[in-house]
C-alpha cells in the first residue's frame, strides 16, 4: 500500500511496561536466549497481516519512510491499526525469509507515575545519532542465536508533540555477523529515507 495514511494502534495507548511485556512474549523462543531478538519470532503476529511497499506515510506520527527496493514490510492484520512493520533482508524479502531483518516500531509513549525506568535512562548508554531533524541514540549488541553470532543494532528516536507528550520510533537491525556489512548498508539507507514533520 503505497502512500497510505495509518492509524494509531490502540495497544500503544497501554502502559509502556505492559507493551514491553507483550512484545517480549513474542520475541523469545526456546532457541533464543533470554533478552535476545529473533526475526522469526518478532514477525509471528504479522502472519496474514497487511503488507507495505514503497512509501509508507503516517499523519498520526508525522513521518514517512521508504521500504527498501524489492522488499516488503509486514504489519499486523486489521482491525489493529498501524504500529510498525518488519522487513526481511534475505532472499526476496518474503514472509519469514531468512534470519536478517529490520524491525520498525512507532507508538505513543505512556509513562505511569509508578514506572521506575524512563526513556531518557537509555540516552547515556547509546551513541548519539541524528536522523533527519530528530536526535536519538544507537545501541549495538552482540548475540548468539542457534550457535551463530549476530549483531543487533537499535536506533531510537523521540517524536515530541506540541502538547508536551512524546511518541517514539525504534528501528532494529538483526543480522548474522557474516552478512552484517551488506545488511547495515540497507538499514542505513532505510533510516536515511525517514522524513519527519
Amino acid at each position: 500500500m503505497d502512500g497510505i495514511d495509518m492509524r494509531m494502534l490502540s495497544l500503544m495507548a497501554c502502559p509502556l511496561r505492559l507493551l514491553t511485556a507483550a512484545m517480549a512474549m513474542h520475541t523469545l523462543s526456546a532457541e533464543t536466549p533470554t533478552g535476545a531478538l529473533s526475526c522469526q519470532n518478532i514477525v509471528l503476529p504479522m502472519e496474514g497481516g497487511i503488507t507495505y511497499r514503497g512509501l509508507v506515510r503516517s499523519e498520526e506520527y508525522r513521518f514517512s519512510a521508504v521500504i527498501p527496493p524489492q522488499k516488503i514490510g509486514w504489519g499486523v492484520a486489521s482491525p489493529a491499526p498501524f504500529h510498525g512493520f518488519i522487513v526481511f533482508l534475505d532472499g526476496g524479502g518474503g514472509y519469514r525469509e531468512g534470519d536478517s531483518c529490520v524491525d520498525f516500531q512507532v507508538g505513543v509513549r505512556v509513562i505511569l507515575p509508578g514506572d521506575t525506568e524512563k526513556p531518557e535512562d537509555h540516552h547515556g548508554v547509546g551513541k548519539p545519532v541524528t536522523v533527519g531533524n530528530r536526535k536519538g541514540y544507537e545501541i549495538v549488541e552482540r548475540e548468539t542465536l542457534r550457535g551463530q553470532p549476530f549483531l543487533v543494532v537499535t536506533v531510537h528516536l523521540d517524536l515530541p508533540r506540541s502538547s508536551g507528550e512524546s511518541d517514539y520510533v525504534s528501528m532494529t537491525l538483526i543480522s548474522p555477523t557474516n552478512t552484517y556489512a551488506a545488511h547495515r548498508r540497507v538499514f542505513d539507507g532505510f533510516i536515511s529515507s525517514l522524513r519527519f514533520w
